[in-house]
């Protein structure tokens, strides 16, 4: 699962908040508001295997589970209803506990080093968005991330205490809204399965296990990464036998040309089949 935590500095923590006011009433509610659709909305959809957090003020979380949540529309009007009615049920509920406003939506009062902890529960990995940090290029993301991003502000200096056991990533030196940068987030991970679950593709054929070796040392030289296939253990047959002694240097569909390109222009053209 994906998870995104929004930390909302100045947005309002009671239900008395008027709609038609959202950036100023409401304390910058609309940034929120957009973020959770960054979030959530895909263009005919709901992304189900996401999960989105508001921490308002550092008291209140508000949690909107993709999998279950209904009523969501793309207009920040509504999406900021669906916060007030959260804020109302919470006013209603004098307990601690997690309280459902709406289907897919709870509200607790919790801080965020609460928060935190309920990620590391859930076996999340937090992960700290800002432009500051190692380039995601560089990152390779986890199968259960949690990401958390400021608002339109910066990150207090007691957020930068708690969060600074985290890996922080970068999405590039200038600064993003919080809305742009989940959108990309997004595009990245997206990109990540798809290459996991892409099947490698043949880049050359060598015969014998030594020049190959040479090969693959150079494409990861230059951040390629390369998997192998052989047809028979060299150790077998050391001598090319019908083919048998084959070996296959395989690489990701969006490597192959630059790929092949290099051992073009470091050995030879690239045999394919």
């Amino acid at each position: 699962m994906r998870r995104f935590l929004i930390l909302g500095h100045k947005a309002a923590t009671e239900p008395d908040f008027t709609l038609n006011d959202l950036p100023g009433a409401a304390g910058r509610l609309d940034v929120l508001c957009r973020a959770i659709g960054a979030s959530l909305f895909l263009s005919h959809g709901i992304r189900r295997d996401v999960e989105v957090s508001l921490l308002l003020q550092d008291s209140i979380h508000i949690r909107i589970s993709g999998e279950y949540v209904k009523r969501l529309n793309p207009d920040e009007r509504s999406t900021a209803a669906l916060i007030k009615h959260a804020l109302q049920a919470l006013a209603e509920d004098s307990s601690d506990n997690e309280v459902r406003s709406t289907p897919g939506i709870t509200v607790s009062r919790r801080s965020l080093s609460g928060v935190l902890d309920t990620f590391l529960e859930a076996n999340a990995t937090p992960i700290v968005l800002h432009e500051e940090g190692e380039p995601a290029e560089s990152y390779s993301f986890p199968k259960n991330p949690a990401f958390i991003l400021s608002d339109h502000t910066e990150f207090t200096e007691s957020d930068q205490i708690l969060l600074a056991e985290y890996p922080r990533i970068s999405l590039g030196a200038t600064a993003l809204h919080t809305s742009q940068a989940i959108t990309i987030t997004h595009y990245l991970l997206d990109q990540q399965e798809d290459e996991r679950s892409a099947d490698l593709v043949l880049a050359h054929k060598v015969w014998g296990e030594p020049k190959a070796r040479l090969i693959i040392s150079l494409l990861e030289d230059f951040d390629i990464p390369v998997n192998r296939m052989m047809h028979a253990p060299p150790s077998i047959y050391p001598m090319v036998l019908n083919g048998m002694a084959e070996v296959r240097i395989m690489v990701r569909p969006r490597d192959l040309a630059r790929a092949q390109q290099i051992i073009a222009d470091y050995f030879e053209t690239p045999v394919e089949e």
